[in-house]
């Protein structure tokens, strides 16, 4: 057997032209027969198709990817629900980090529409008007995953809804002096949407004694902006954090401190981690369906490559999940 099989012994194997087996490749319809005979013969060969070939034809059966990093806990989740729902389409997901670096973000949308994928999905953090601008400029569909394109297609978590719920559960459970332990508001789906939810259910309820901090997505930084808020007498009853990464830094914090919780102090978050499992007391938090809404956005981006219909705006839903953090 040659080291290196080619398309061309693939076909002679299979006794196919090499157009059927490209055709094979691509996902096309073939006579069942020759599928299987085509099939059989790169059993024989491990044969893999070089992806990148395919990218000078009509469809090339791959969707690009662009996401922020790898170091959020959800993202390998999102990432192998994609993957898994691609590859079962016959499609090949091709993956750009772009390390949080917004600009080079922008220029991924027009580098992978020059590459004639047949589609983008955009794992958002912010979208700026150079991201409206980059997607007007491409033909190629683009799905924004975690924050809303006005003119374009998202698919988000219910924030507003999901924070509604646990902030009537806050007040329900008798706390009335709340701090917000947030991120940004340039991040418009948990820096405000999320917040923002919290607020109506506490409100609804009658809380208004509500006073916020800043952190971001960082442990670390949660760990020292919370250190800071426990030391104060006044302290809030109960912080809401935006994360459960930013739930963990308080956790650090108040055993640091000496202070139990739920006793001295509660705590909720947004994420429902299986590592909150781990916590003593587990975490009060909301879970939303990371695998759902990547299977949601995947085929969202084939049905528009397809020139199929899609909605707008869907909204992905969520778990309510009562630990013991809160009195």
């Amino acid at each position: 057997m040659k080291e290196h099989s080619t398309i061309d012994d693939v076909a002679a194997m299979a006794g196919v032209a090499k157009s059927t087996v490209s055709r094979y490749l691509n996902g096309k319809p073939v006579r069942e027969e020759s599928a299987r005979r085509i099939q059989q013969a790169i059993d024989h060969y491990h044969y893999e198709a070089n992806v990148f070939a395919r990218l000078s034809a009509k469809q090339s059966h791959i969707i690009g990817i662009i996401l922020p990093g790898f170091d959020s806990v959800t993202t390998p989740r999102v990432l192998t629900a994609i993957d898994k729902y691609l590859r079962a389409k016959s499609y090949t997901p091709l993956f750009i980090n772009t390390e949080a670096d917004l600009a080079y973000e922008v220029r991924s949308i027009g580098s992978l529409a020059r590459m004639n994928v047949d589609g983008i999905i955009l794992v958002a953090t912010c979208i700026t008007p150079a991201h409206e601008k980059a997607v007007a400029a491409v033909k190629t569909p683009v799905v924004f995953m975690g924050q809303e394109f006005a003119s374009g297609v998202s698919i988000l978590d219910d924030n507003l809804a999901a924070g509604e719920a646990l902030g009537r559960y806050i007040a329900g459970r008798g706390l009335s002096r709340v701090g917000f332990l947030w991120v940004s508001e340039d991040d418009i789906a948990v820096g405000q949407q999320r917040k923002e939810g919290v607020l109506r259910g506490l409100q609804a309820c009658g809380v208004t004694d509500v006073r916020n901090y800043l952190a971001d997505f960082t442990y670390q930084t949660a760990l020292s902006v919370a250190r800071n808020i426990l030391r104060d007498p006044d302290r809030p009853e109960v912080l809401v954090c935006a994360t459960d990464r930013i739930a963990y830094g308080v956790y650090k914090a108040a055993r640091e401190l000496g202070l139990r919780i739920p006793q001295d102090l509660s705590v909720t978050g947004f994420g429902g981690y299986e590592t909150n499992e781990l916590l003593i007391p587990p975490l009060t938090t909301i879970r939303f369906d990371a695998e759902t809404q990547a299977v949601i956005c995947a085929e969202t981006v084939l049905k528009m490559s397809r020139g199929e219909p899609v909605s707008q705006k869907q909204l992905i839903g969520y778990h309510f999940l009562e630990g013991g953090s809160v009195r």
